[in-house]
């Protein structure tokens, strides 16, 4: 399941224009051999926006201001201008790079779905950079807990002098891993702050090949190209993290319906009332301010 939604992505270029997501997936393990680890291709033929935006071709970001235009990001249309468009991409990126860049394409789409989820069942509509810096709910993009100055140097210092003695490469993921989540910190800042955030320059080569993944991801992320794998869920945990720190299943999971598990995590739900259910592809029209 690793390179699924990569060889999805890969198959909107090679089937007919208007072949539904389920026609695209048809054959995944004939596209993984034959295209997307031989062409390494998250675009579309001559899409040079996508192009841009993974990183594979150079060009300026959108300016500010401009005419908006509808954006689709998973199951809803956002009337918003390039710069908007570009801004609210990159937060679903970096939400799905932060939270499994180590578990593959579907645990990266599956966590940036349910931002958009999120984003478009709110009571009044938002969008996924409010999302994903809001306050207590993704944990790479809240700010570090406070500690006393004294204690934090004693901290570096200690890690520095064990990491330094161990020379384990483990010591040095750790050490990357750090300066990861200070770096994404650092972006959850420039977005509360209504900015534009920057791309983290991650040194190791998985999280490299990951991030871009993770662009070409938020690039796809809708219903035509893209179905929702977590069944529309707006929450998720870790069991295996939830387990390694002695921590019990949350609570708010007993009174939600459990819809996939992807990767390392499970997604949840509220079970829709008989008259609110509505199909997996029906897209939402959401008109937000800046």
């Amino acid at each position: 399941m690793r390179h699924s939604l990569p060889a999805l992505l890969f198959a909107t270029v090679l089937v007919p224009a208007g072949a539904g997501a389920q026609e695209a997936g048809a054959d995944i393990g004939a596209l993984i051999s034959a295209g997307f680890q031989a062409e390494r291709s998250l675009c579309r033929p001559a899409d040079d926006g996508c192009a841009r935006f993974i990183g594979d071709s150079k060009g300026a970001v959108p300016k500010r201001g401009g005419e908006r235009q509808p954006v689709i990001i998973g199951s809803s249309v956002y009337m918003l201008t390039p710069w908007q468009a570009e801004r609210e991409r990159r937060c679903l990126a970096l939400a799905g790079w932060a939270e499994a860049r180590g578990q593959g394409a579907d645990a990266m789409a599956a966590v940036m779905w349910v931002v958009a989820n999120r984003a478009a069942s709110a009571s009044q509509p938002s969008l996924p950079c409010r999302v994903v810096v809001a306050a207590g709910q993704f944990e790479p993009f809240s700010p570090p807990p406070q500690v006393e100055p004294k204690t934090r140097r004693k901290a570096a210092k200690s890690r520095a002098k064990q990491e330094k003695v161990a020379e384990d490469p483990r010591a040095a993921n750790r050490a990357e891993a750090r300066r990861i989540r200070a770096e994404i910190r650092r972006q959850a800042q420039v977005i509360r702050a209504g900015g534009m955030p920057s791309w983290p320059k991650p040194r190791l080569a998985p999280d490299q090949e990951a991030l871009r993944l993770a662009r070409g991801l938020a690039w796809h992320l809708n219903d035509d190209e893209m179905p929702d794998p977590t069944g529309r869920a707006s929450l998720f945990y870790s069991p295996p993290t939830q387990a390694a720190l002695g921590r019990q299943k949350p609570n708010w999971a007993e009174a939600r319906l459990r819809t996939a598990s992807i990767g390392d995590h499970s997604f949840y739900r509220y079970p829709p009332a008989p008259a609110e259910r509505i199909s997996p592809a029906d897209t939402q029209v959401a008109e937000v301010g800046e």
